[in-house]
């Protein structure tokens, strides 16, 4: 299974969400990162749901979202999760 990482940093991802959700159902693994504009999805419950499909992060010094759906990460995770990701697909 390949891993792709998802960059996330504008309000108006829903486009992002959709194609993502394609990767994942072609056998991706999928890890979406927020960051910028792009937290204020973290707020949202709907949105949260709409992903499930997907591992969802922050970085621990933009966002603390009380959501254990989603995790704060800091710089090291930030680097190992690029090491561990094929493919980057950045929305911003």
């Amino acid at each position: 299974m390949m891993d792709t990482i998802v960059l996330i940093s504008r309000a108006h991802s829903e486009t992002a969400f959709k194609l993502a959700e394609e990767i994942y159902k072609d056998g991706s693994a999928i890890h979406m990162l927020f960051m910028g504009r792009g937290t204020h999805y973290l707020n949202k419950g709907d949105t949260l749901k709409e992903l499930e499909f997907a591992n969802l992060y922050t970085f621990e010094t933009e966002f603390d979202s009380p959501n254990e759906v989603v995790k704060a990460i800091g710089y090291q995770e930030f680097v190992e999760l690029l090491e561990k990701c094929e493919r980057t697909f950045t929305w911003i």
